[in-house]
């Protein structure tokens, strides 16, 4: 939305840092396309968040690759007993040019249900901004001392997701970036079984959670069938409702109750990052 980018723009200069916020699910598809131009010249630390749902392995590849290209990365996961001593830690890394008895002010920005209010309470250790699992429930501008000598811009407003399209439109939706009615339940579900079945930990996950007539199955179609029956999302004649199935498939991945996985690797040589 014009509305978030007008404010951040309009606070950069009173903040040393921007903290940008990615999910670790999905780094690449949750990154703003645009903010790297509305941030040139700021101090900027790269946040993989929800690390507890991705693949531990992958995190560390995609904060390797951010590394080699000279920006600052670092998993959290914003639960509500992760400590945040460690990002806490590398925020005070940042002089930001700042006196020595001035506080280091920072703005956290982030592509909606990234876990921006989550991040903010564990930071201030207290509720101190408003969660929920819709995109967008931050209200107002405030100011929140985090520390001594660190406090943190709080701006109302979301940066907007990239257009849903192909493989990027998929885990967007599957991750929950983008909000209800925006997508095809259906259509995601089943592109998330396909990549979930194509993968032996997917496999195992699909099967551990759904049971054991899973196994074997490549068709996504079938799939989702076999998925309805098993969770009981059955309409009037025994039928299976695959809307409900489908958003059960969906709740699932995003709980982590089929196993942390991440939908996309970082980049290789020539290729684009989008």
């Amino acid at each position: 939305m014009a509305r978030a980018k007008r404010l951040i723009r309009e606070n950069l200069a009173v903040v040393d840092v921007v903290v940008e916020l990615l999910d670790a699910r999905i780094p690449g598809s949750s990154r703003d396309p645009g903010l790297g131009r509305l941030l040139e010249g700021k101090a900027r630390l790269l946040v993989l968040n929800k690390a507890d749902l991705a693949d531990p392995g992958m995190t560390r590849r995609w904060v390797s690759w951010l590394a080699a290209r000279g920006e600052r990365a670092l998993a959290f996961s914003a639960t509500p007993r992760a400590s945040p001593a460690k990002l806490l830690g590398a925020l005070r890394t940042f002089d930001g040019g700042r006196r020595p008895s001035a506080s280091l002010r920072v703005m956290v920005v982030g592509t909606p249900n990234v876990g921006k209010s989550s991040l903010l309470n564990r930071l201030a250790g207290r509720a101190s901004a408003a969660t929920g699992d819709r995109p967008g429930v931050t209200r107002g501008k405030q100011w929140i001392t985090l520390a001594p000598g660190l406090e943190l811009l709080d701006l109302p407003g979301v940066l907007p997701p990239r257009a849903l399209a192909g493989e990027t439109g998929y885990r967007l939706a599957a991750a929950g970036i983008v909000p209800e009615g925006t997508y095809e339940p259906v259509l995601v579900a089943e592109w998330l079984l396909a990549w979930l079945i194509s993968r032996p930990s997917g496999q195992q996950g699909l099967q551990a959670v759904y049971g054991g007539q899973l196994a074997g199955g490549t068709d996504p179609h079938d799939l989702l069938e076999l998925v309805g029956r098993a969770r009981g999302c059955l309409a009037a004649g025994g039928k299976v409702d695959r809307e409900r199935a489908a958003a059960a498939v969906v709740k699932d991945f995003r709980d982590g109750r089929l196993g942390r996985y991440t939908l996309e690797s970082p980049p290789k040589a020539g290729e684009s990052d989008g």
